[in-house]
């Protein structure tokens, strides 16, 4: 079954969250290469801050998530990059369909005893979905504050290998999505713009962005919206 992993992380200096990152996007390479089945593995700096990092990772199924790390060189890499000096995490979520239906005790001791993760229930969405269609654009959003019918809506508008919605204890509904096609048709505009309060866009490709921009202005109200253009790793395995 699968799961995802969403993760701030505060690092000590700025030098060490770029070096982080440095490392990261090594360990990224040695997943890409190895398992296709962890279907995204990206990370890069938060908006407000410039030694705060997000991690996202999705992985199809525990086992993966157990093997992913085997090889030599990703431990050395791990090991460097998370050693008790260079910051600490200050939230670990672990997204699953169902946070009843039991894991591999291995699994749950790293996620619970060394990662030290929250359980989210999906509200609605799905976590992977296959799409055979030639991909035209791939990006991550992280949407906070969601009014609404803003899933729905979204679903409307893009094809999405991912997208969920969840809660956390403060009771503010989130969105998390990753698109593989956006439509070239135009979709009418209506009236009725679902909100949101802020949403981090992550794509490296200028055109992606414009054109996604492009439709959620017409059909969603949005506060603040970040576009982060640099990062680690994937955001969808078959995007590279």
């Amino acid at each position: 079954m699968a799961f995802m992993l969403y993760v701030e992380f505060d690092a000590s200096s700025e030098l060490i969250a770029t070096k982080m990152l440095e490392n990261l996007a090594r360990m990224a390479n040695i997943v890409h290469r190895d398992h296709s089945d962890v279907y995204t593995y990206v990370f890069r700096y938060a908006h407000e801050s410039k030694t705060k990092l997000i991690f996202t990772e999705l992985y199809a199924n525990e086992q993966v998530f157990l093997e992913h790390s085997n090889d030599a060189e990703f431990r050395k890499l791990y090991q460097r990059t998370f050693n008790g000096t260079t910051g600490k995490s200050e939230k670990e979520l672990c997204i699953r369909q169902d946070i009843n239906n039991p894991l591999l005790p291995i699994t749950a001791n790293i996620l619970d005893n060394y990662l030290h993760v929250t359980y989210v229930s999906l509200q609605q969405g799905f976590l992977y979905r296959n799409i055979t269609d030639k991909m035209n654009g791939c990006l991550l959003i992280v949407c906070k504050g969601c009014g609404e019918h803003v899933y729905e809506q979204l679903n409307i508008l893009v094809n999405c290998v991912t997208c969920v919605t969840f809660e956390e204890s403060d009771r503010s509904r989130q969105l998390i999505a990753i698109i593989a096609q956006i439509p070239n048709e135009k979709i009418p505009i209506t009236n009725d713009k679902p909100s949101i309060d802020t949403m981090e866009l992550v794509c490296s490709h200028e055109e992606i962005i414009q054109k996604f921009k492009d439709i959620i202005n017409d059909h969603f109200q949005i506060q603040s919206l970040q576009v982060q253009t640099n990062f680690s790793g994937y955001i969808y395995h078959k995007s590279l």
